[in-house]
């Protein structure tokens, strides 16, 4: 029996224009499954900013079934997260300038077709972006998440950005039925607040962005095509050296 395969492809947005137009595409009909019609990161604003990186997951029957996004922070314009509680917590821009001299983006715009559920993309496309996010320069992320969805950033290293709102909290954001819960990862690099198991994933994928892997984020076995690796980047000898030492130390 063949197993089930997606590939996940990362790329910076103007790269592909046309995967840019079916991601805003897929992406809107999903937040109209869950009858939600105003999002700030559901614009297409983004599709021309060669500082954001989107990821994909494609499949080879059923097409693009799955994508996020890494939006980079820039002095003057306001990340996707920023606008929307600008007016609960304005406090939320002088949190984000802060980070901004590391490099920090959000992790934002994630989404899975219904008609490819319960396979754990969500979890996979977390992986992916985090793996991604310090070849992009950004050695902070920031997300704001959907109580329900607050497990897949947590094992990646992410915690509650605890200085806006109630403890990181927005209920009844933005439906009433739903919590929106700002966070925060404050170490891209080696990852300190992830789970070990993770870590050791990301670590494999920021060393090799480019490999096959069989996954099973919600039990069902998943055959996934890796293809990471970005245009236009550099890190330095020195970071990949701290990475594999302390992969090889959570590994011993």
């Amino acid at each position: 029996m063949t197993m089930t395969s997606i590939e996940l492809h990362a790329f910076r947005a103007p790269e592909r224009p046309d995967l840019c137009g079916e991601f805003l595409h897929e992406h809107r009909q999903v937040l109209a499954d869950y009858g939600i019609s105003k999002v700030s990161s559901n614009t297409n604003e983004w599709t021309t900013d060669p500082d954001c990186i989107v990821i994909v997951a494609l499949h080879n029957e059923l097409g693009m079934v799955g994508g996020i996004r890494l939006q980079r922070s820039r002095e003057g314009q306001l990340l996707p997260m920023e606008r929307s509680l600008l007016e609960k917590a304005p406090a939320i821009t002088g949190e984000i300038a802060a980070l901004r001299p590391y490099g920090v983006g959000e992790v934002c715009g994630l989404w899975n077709a219904n008609r490819f559920g319960g396979y754990g993309v969500p979890v996979l496309l977390s992986h992916a972006v985090t793996a991604v996010s310090l070849p992009a320069g950004m050695k902070r992320m920031v997300c704001l998440v959907a109580h329900y969805t607050e497990r897949h950033p947590r094992t990646n290293g992410f915690i509650r950005l605890a200085s806006v709102g109630e403890g990181g909290c927005f209920p009844h954001y933005p439906i009433d039925s739903h919590t929106a819960i700002a966070m925060v990862n404050p170490d891209t690099t080696l990852l300190p607040n992830a789970n070990a198991m993770h870590r050791q994933v990301l670590f494999s994928l920021r060393l090799r962005p480019t490999q096959v892997r069989q996954e099973a984020p919600a039990g069902k076995p998943l055959e996934v095509h890796y293809n990471l690796c970005l245009s236009n980047t550099h890190v330095s000898m020195e970071t990949y050296s701290a990475i594999q030492t302390e992969r090889l130390r959570y590994s011993a």
